[in-house]
């Protein structure tokens, strides 16, 4: 934007002609890279190991313009659908010994070498691919409407990224091409290398000696800004620049009036800087024993000593006054030699430093379509504008003094890379910084000679590197007493602490609804009505988590909240990153699939004030059956209430045997389960009617009830349709002084639990036979609480009946049981009945044939109570035919064709080749039959190897698909029309008869027509 809101047609034009050019200089200076290499297998050689060969790139940048248009849904059709995925998945440099090994459409250096023809043809293609790219993208252009101003979600931003993204590889290929052995490289004359500088092989020559030397230039104390507004921004880009603007005060200090010159660096070399511990931090010294550098990665030593830069194609006589270019190690370390040698508390800048020296430059203006407008005055050797590669250090000096402010190299930064407060991340871009924000990247600054448009040449650009990688990259050096603080946190990854994080601290528009905060609030109510207020109190969890019942109890006012739990991960990030001023949590909330969607928590949304945080402590409890209770005692009131908690005990009797050990006389037990924990074969549950029952027992020795027992719900979200439901039945005790009179509480269990439903979905189908898990699945059938089978079966009528599709014959696949099949039958002729499981198969045919089926469903786990179910085929109105058949659904008889209708629910998430089973449908349907298909898409490796999902994947920083348009596309291709607009359906299964413990989903229901053969 420029400030105005409207531009006259003819602007518009004017900008879209900026918009062309820019794109096709761009994309064509990306190609004339690629023209310094000599041979067709140089493309396939992996130069830089961390990363992937020149191939890779080549098309890469051409992708990334098909899959976020693709993404954005500006087009509908991809160009080299192979090509786009396998070209769209990069590496990050892990450590330095991080090698990929992963196999790829393209050859290896070695096959390629062998066969240079057929490099040179699969070459070819790549080269084909990107002028069709390049068409597609001219054309879009040419005639998108055209926009002002241009916004993040506009087709015109879509396209501007692109072109910088474009830019950014053009950088990152040149580092790599610069490895390349010099006999696969020849110049280019788009790439002319500086002329200038004092150039010998010998450090110790007269053109070496005759540097200025580097003098330090105070810099005054002042402000910086931080962040910028997506509206109104003058420039394009990446999400990490934008967030609440801020004005930062940055402290006196003096900069080096030159970027450290080959020669400076000289002078480390020579004292065995690389040798010398005492210079490196842990991590660059990790890095120097593991590769064992003995000079930057661009120098070339020669056997009798002399020295030679590596250029983008040629190997020239040491310039001795250009930029060293090196490693944020090897920078680092640097700086801490040369504070030896001087005295002086020398070190790489800060972020605002550097923006402190940057603010100096008066012409760095944001005023055209794509970054700063200099024309022939470009204040540094940056966007190419002079050479490609480095220059003198003293060539161009900014109104501060300090020379190579913006250009030349890259500058390292003391800085990690974090988000501003406020980020979001873009919606087709979504993995550009989250993967790199906490401790293992740090910034980089101001651009090199290779750095073009917004690359590293606007003022807001911010980049992180591993400290261990190459860019064109160099260093200046600060004096400042000024402290180093890094405060960025990554983005937590790890599922199981993901949705941990999520079930405690997401709630939403309403905390009243958190079960933590209910809890904690029920729990205090009880500590007052038995005489011991929360402010008076010392509290303890146990199976805390990441501690949000902690908190609150803290934020109640208890005097002490511990919490303690088997694994201190999830607890350690709470009082490591969020319990610390300006404290922040954040992680990534599944969505379906591998989307996810990420999360920042900041401290004050908890509500915990700092006086509050300083009151509450964790700690590690390996085995809540065995407690250390001469460290941990006499608390007033103990939690035993996080979903769970108790059952992850290796003897959940024994720990609430043992768990008076913790409070004092008269302190209070808050205890919560579902009855999910298994205690036959302990003599406490010989006889018992329930679980309450059973715990009630293994208590009365040293506990009375003091409260009504309260039913606490709770919803723990594992993606965007299905969560984890429960009822956590809590009950209150009072510690006695004394133990009871001849009561004996035996807190040992025998048997370890049964499968539970959750755990057969990560076992796979081999559980499925187990007698209370087919109980359970009968449940979901025919059992009280039924209604998702028999739903699914009346929409299939409905829209059966809506478009006129005969109600002859259907097919249900996956159809367990049966419940689906028999509703369909009241109004189809006949129904065929095919699941993968015998069992299933049998049962269902055992309704038809014997009028009734009975099973044992579990109502309570922990007595081991059962009650007998039963359902008749009489009171179910069996309709027309149904049959009942073993069918693989992805290799489905030839035989079962001639239908109306096919169903599958909760089916195409649980195969291992859907697009099988979706592809064979068409020879089973009539002309204009009806597939109706209801899933939640909980896409799972344990029944789905990823490259089988139809959606809901990632490739490369790209968003696959979602499963609803996997399955469009698919069907759309084998002649299918979507007869209908989707639908939600819930459903509901119980894991248990109480009901405590159930699973909650939403299923999307769609309906497909096929055309007429």
């Amino acid at each position: 934007s420029d400030g105005r809101e409207q531009r006259s047609t003819a602007e518009l034009e004017g900008v879209r002609q900026e918009f062309l050019e820019y794109f096709h200089k761009s994309y064509t200076l990306s190609e004339k890279l690629h023209e310094m290499f000599t041979t067709a297998s140089a493309f396939y050689e992996k130069h830089e190991r961390l990363r992937h060969p020149p191939i890779f790139y080549l098309g890469h940048t051409a992708s990334f313009y098909v899959n976020k248009l693709h993404l954005g849904k500006y087009i509908s059709s991809r160009i080299d659908p192979v090509l786009e995925m396998q070209m769209a998945v990069g590496v990050d440099e892990m450590s330095w010994d991080d090698w990929d090994s992963n196999s790829y459409v393209w050859q290896s250096g070695a096959e390629a070498r062998a066969d240079e023809a057929r490099a040179a043809e699969f070459l070819q293609t790549v080269l084909d691919f990107r002028h069709d790219v390049r068409l597609l993208v001219d054309r879009m252009i040419r005639t998108q409407p055209m926009e002002w101003p241009i916004k993040k979600d506009s087709f015109w931003w879509v396209i501007m990224m692109g072109i910088e993204h474009d830019h950014i590889h053009l950088e990152t290929s040149s580092v790599i091409h610069r490895q390349a052995d010099i006999s696969v490289v020849q110049p280019v004359g788009a790439f002319p290398i500086c002329d200038r500088g004092r150039f010998h092989k010998s450090p110790d020559s007269s053109a070496a000696r005759s540097l200025p030397p580097n003098r330090l230039i105070p810099i005054e104390h002042g402000t910086t800004r931080l962040g910028r507004s997506w509206e109104g921004t003058k420039t394009y880009g990446w999400d990490n620049e934008f967030g609440k603007e801020s004005h930062v005060d940055v402290a006196a200090f003096a900069a080096s009036e030159f970027l450290v010159s080959n020669k400076e660096f000289m002078d480390f070399l020579q004292a065995d800087g690389y040798k010398t511990r005492r210079f490196w931090s842990e991590e660059g010294w990790s890095w120097v024993s593991d590769m064992r550098p003995t000079a930057p990665g661009f120098w070339r030593v020669g056997a009798s000593g002399e020295y030679h830069l590596r250029t983008l194609c040629e190997e020239v006589p040491m310039p001795w006054d250009w930029p060293v270019e090196c490693s944020h190690h090897e920078a680092a370390a640097f700086c801490k030699y040369l504070s030896e040698q001087t005295g002086k508390s020398l070190r790489l800048p800060m972020e605002d430093e550097y923006l402190r020296l940057r603010d100096s430059v008066p012409t760095d203006l944001q005023d055209s379509a794509h970054g700063p407008s200099w024309g022939k005055n470009t204040p540094g050797n940056v966007n190419l504008a002079y050479w490609a590669s480095p220059c003198p250090v003293d060539t161009f000096r900014s109104p501060s003094g300090v020379h190579d402010v913006l250009g030349n190299a890259w500058q390292h930064c003391a800085t990690h890379i974090d988000t501003l407060e406020g980020f979001e991340t873009h919606p087709l871009y979504d993995d550009f910084t989250t993967p790199t924000v906490g401790e293992h990247h740090s910034r980089i600054m101001g651009g090199s000679w290779m750095s073009c448009g917004a690359h590293g040449a606007t003022r807001d650009g911010r980049y992180g590197f591993r400290r261990h990688f190459y860019q064109h990259a160099g260093f200046r050096y600060i004096e400042s007493d000024r402290q180093i603080v890094n405060s960025a946190l990554p983005y937590e990854r790890d599922r199981a602490l993901c949705d941990a994080f999520r079930f405690h601290f997401d709630d939403g528009a309403s905390p009243s609804s958190s079960f933590h905060r209910r809890l904690a609030g029920r729990c205090a109510e009880v500590l007052a009505a038995a005489g011991r207020p929360i402010s008076e109190s010392r509290v303890m969890e146990l199976g805390c988590g990441p501690g949000r019942t902690v908190l609150e109890l803290a934020r109640l006012g208890a005097s002490a909240a511990h919490g303690a739990d088997r694994s201190s991960k999830a607890f350690q990030c709470t009082a490591q990153r969020l319990l610390v001023p300006g404290g922040r949590l954040r992680w990534m909330n599944h969505l379906e699939g591998e989307f996810v969607e990420a999360r920042e928590l900041f401290a004050a949304e908890v509500g915990v004030e700092d006086e509050a945080a300083e009151r509450t402590q964790f700690f590690q409890m390996p085995d809540f059956a065995a407690v250390d209770t001469n460290k941990f005692h006499d608390y007033d009131l103990v939690v035993f209430a996080e979903p769970g908690a108790l059952g992850s005990s290796s003897d959940p009797l024994k720990a609430l045997g043992n768990v008076q050990g913790l409070l004092k006389p008269g302190g209070v037990l808050a205890l919560g389960t579902q009855y999910e924990w298994s205690a036959l074969g302990s003599p406490l549950a010989e006889g018992a009617g329930s679980g309450e029952e059973v715990v009630a027992r293994a208590l009365s020795k040293w506990f009375e009830p003091i409260a009504e027992p309260t039913d606490l719900e709770y919803v723990r979200p594992e993606t965007e349709r299905k969560s984890q439901c429960g009822t956590q039945h809590l009950t209150f005790w009072k510690r006695r002084a004394e133990p009871l009179e001849g009561v004996e509480a035996d807190g040992s269990a025998a048997e370890a639990p049964r499968a539970s439903l959750s755990e057969v979905e990560q076992q796979g189908q081999a559980m499925y036979d187990e007698e209370l898990t087919v109980g359970q699945y009968l449940d979901f059938h025919f059992g009280p609480t039924s209604s998702y089978p028999s739903a699914c079966a009346a929409r299939c009528i409905a829209a059966a009946r809506d478009l006129g599709v005969p109600l002859g014959r259907a097919l249900e696949v996956g159809g367990g049981p049966g419940r689906a099949a028999i509703e369909l039958s009241r109004a189809f002729d006949h129904v065929d009945s095919g699941d993968y499981s015998s069992r299933f198969v049998e049962l269902g045919q055992s309704l038809i044939n014997d009028g009734e089926l009975r099973w044992k469903s579990l109502v309570d786990r922990t007595a081991g109570t059962t009650e007998e179910r039963s359902v008749r085929a009489e009171d179910l109105k069996v309709g027309g035919s149904v049959t009942f058949s073993k069918v693989d659904a992805q290799a489905m008889p030839e035989e079962l064709t001639g239908y109306d209708l096919v169903c599958g629910f909760n089916l195409i998430d649980e195969v291992a080749r859907p697009k099988d089973f979706l592809s064979g449908v068409k020879s089973r349907l009539n002309p204009d039959g009806l597939l109706v298909l209801s899933s939640p898409y909980s896409w799972a490796e344990e029944f789905t190897s990823k490259e089988n999902w139809l959606g809901g994947f990632k490739y490369g920083d790209n968003d696959g698909p979602s499963t609803y348009e996997g399955i469009k596309a698919l069907l759309t291709e084998h002649g299918f029309v979507e007869a209908l607009p989707a639908e939600e359906i819930q459903f509901r299964i119980d894991e248990l008869g109480n009901g405590r413990k159930s699973q909650q989903t939403r299923a999307q229901m769609t309906f497909w027509r096929l055309t007429g053969r």
